[in-house]
């Protein structure tokens, strides 16, 4: 999402909801690359996403599961001194979805000056009134739009998060020894993955509704033909992890996915979807009769089985979707 230098960390920490995970690329004696993953569960509340309010509720405990699980700042105490027994690492975190505000703006023109269009983004997000902007900052990425003279010219993705929050997570890593240098949000770096997946026509031909359960949270995209028409994330509670199994959760994100693609037509008319991609692990079969019967829409899963032909990936790496994310960041 935002980044301090050029090239992609080679180690990943995910924050969830239930667990974190640790990814890390590393390259054998024959220069091949291979990727590791493992993961801690948290107990319930230790990690609460809010873009408001604060998110760790024991930094001190949170930060030994961190140190268990990547290794990193081994603590020793000499003279009444504390020192850690490695150096810093620059790493790749993820956090929750439900820690930002996200959205995507559609807009006609844009200043060519940077400080003029970083004004008329925050202006626009404001007229939204979706997320208070004093004290957050905002992230943008911006994509010309294919489609001249059919719609918009611009279509901007806006990412915003208070910097209290932020802090409490840069703070967190740093006091084990880990350096952000780049952090983003959980769908967004998933759905990267995904579009890496594809080759760049077959990902410029897609119309689809895609779709996140993660974090005990939903978020959809709907995507058509290259152009990202809307992003919409809704928080489900604990009943998610079970959401692919359980007949009344999976009624729930049916009624949620459809609520995405109304509000979607009623801002772009013209947008046709024509299929489903659910990023999950596990056994997607129960979901997928239902979008099939109910949507006539077919469906296709991003999981494990899909990542693997972007690299290799260790013997008894863990395969959830914490773990999935956190590779998102390595791959």
């Amino acid at each position: 999402m935002w980044e301090w230098a050029s090239s992609r960390p080679q180690c990943c920490l995910k924050f969830g909801s239930d667990s974190i995970a640790w990814a890390e690329a590393e390259r054998n004696w024959h220069g091949q690359r291979r990727h590791t993953c493992v993961i801690s569960p948290l107990s319930d509340g230790m990690i609460k996403p809010s873009p408001m309010d604060e998110n760790v509720s024991d930094p001190s405990t949170l930060a030994d599961r961190i140190r268990a699980l990547t290794g990193s700042g081994s603590i020793h105490h000499v003279g009444g001194r504390t020192i850690f027994s490695a150096l810093p690492r620059r790493i790749g975190v993820l956090l929750p979805d439900t820690a930002v505000r996200a959205t995507v703006l559609h807009l006609e023109q844009l200043p060519v000056r940077r400080e003029e269009r970083d004004a008329l983004i925050r202006w626009r997000l404001s007229q939204e009134q979706l997320f208070p902007l004093s004290g957050a900052k905002v992230l943008f990425q911006i994509f010309r739009d294919p489609w001249e003279g059919k719609g918009p010219a611009y279509t901007v993705l806006t990412v915003a998060a208070q910097e209290s929050v932020l802090t409490q997570y840069e703070s967190l890593c740093e006091s084990v020894g880990l350096i952000p240098q780049e952090v983003g949000i959980t769908s967004l770096r998933i759905f990267d993955l995904w579009r890496r997946t594809l080759s760049g026509f077959h990902w410029r031909r897609r119309e689809c509704l895609w779709v996140n359960l993660s974090d005990r949270a939903l978020t959809t995209m709907i995507c058509q033909r290259g152009r990202l028409l809307s992003y919409r994330c809704k928080l489900l509670g604990a009943e998610a992890a079970e959401a692919l199994t359980k007949p009344d959760m999976l009624n729930k994100v049916l009624e949620e996915c459809c609520a995405s693609l109304k509000l979607c037509q009623q801002q772009h008319p013209s947008a046709v979807v024509k299929e489903v991609v659910i990023c999950a692990a596990g056994d997607i079969s129960a979901f997928q009769e239902l979008v099939e019967a109910e949507l006539r829409l077919p469906v296709d899963q991003l999981g494990w089985e899909s990542i693997e032909t972007l690299g290799r990936v260790a013997k008894g790496s863990h395969r959830g979707m914490t773990s999935l994310a956190a590779m998102a960041g390595v791959l």
